[in-house]
């Protein structure tokens, strides 16, 4: 994958598994685009920390003592929707997935991971695009379908007026595409795909790229 980073980044790493954790920040503090990477064992103590100093993305782990990390993330989101969230877990549970996913989560993965994915992963969720690993990416889509399907049968699609260059660009959006990459593929600048990202979620009343998703399932303008 290109790196094309455009600022420095700070991450949380949240386990309590001291080991792991370590190593996780060992790994990324040897990333030339993070400029500050620091841990916590748990979700209150993550909260606390970016209450005080905030981060532009949190590693969290799901399974902690004290708080996990699905009511930690329900928190960041509502407390601080500018941090971006990657779910780092061992957990596979399609459930579990799809609640974090619909709540706004734009990144999980799994531990079995490696040092590129996890480096691919924070550079796309931080340049305002989704990263699934494959096993959570086909519960999304799956979910996506089911979903759709089911709100086309009980209410009506709204009707919002979008241009063809804003549907190619939610087409590109739904396949998990960065505004970078989608910049690249269109020969647009960075900043012009997030001017149209930005106006897409005013039209569509959503804050988020899973919002954005749901709509063009439900209105037809992306196929799963």
């Amino acid at each position: 994958m290109k790196i094309t980073m455009e600022k420095n980044l700070s991450v949380l790493v949240v386990d309590d598994h001291p080991l792991y954790r370590k190593g996780i920040k060992r790994i990324l503090s040897n990333i030339e685009f993070i400029k500050r990477c620091e841990e916590a064992e748990n979700g209150m103590e993550a909260i606390s920390m970016i209450s005080k100093h905030p981060y532009d993305i949190v590693l969290l782990d799901l399974q902690m003592p004290v708080m996990d990390g699905v009511e930690a993330a329900g928190i960041i989101k509502e407390r601080f929707p500018d941090c971006k969230i990657i779910i780092l877990t061992m957990s596979d549970s399609k459930r579990q997935m799809i609640e974090l996913l619909d709540m706004g989560v734009t990144g999980y993965v799994l531990k079995s991971t490696d040092e590129n994915e996890l480096t691919d992963a924070i550079v796309r969720v931080s340049e305002g695009g989704q990263y699934l690993s494959k096993e959570v990416d086909d519960a999304w889509t799956q979910f996506l379908g089911n979903k759709s399907k089911f709100e086309l049968n009980n209410q009506k699609t709204d009707k919002i007026e979008l241009s063809e260059r804003e549907k190619e660009i939610i087409r590109m959006i739904c396949k998990q595409m960065s505004s970078q990459e989608i910049a690249d593929k269109l020969s647009l600048s960075n900043n012009t795909v997030k001017t149209h990202r930005n106006h897409i979620m005013r039209k569509l009343e959503v804050d988020n790229v899973v919002g954005i998703a749901i709509y063009a399932v439900r209105a037809g303008i992306f196929v799963p």
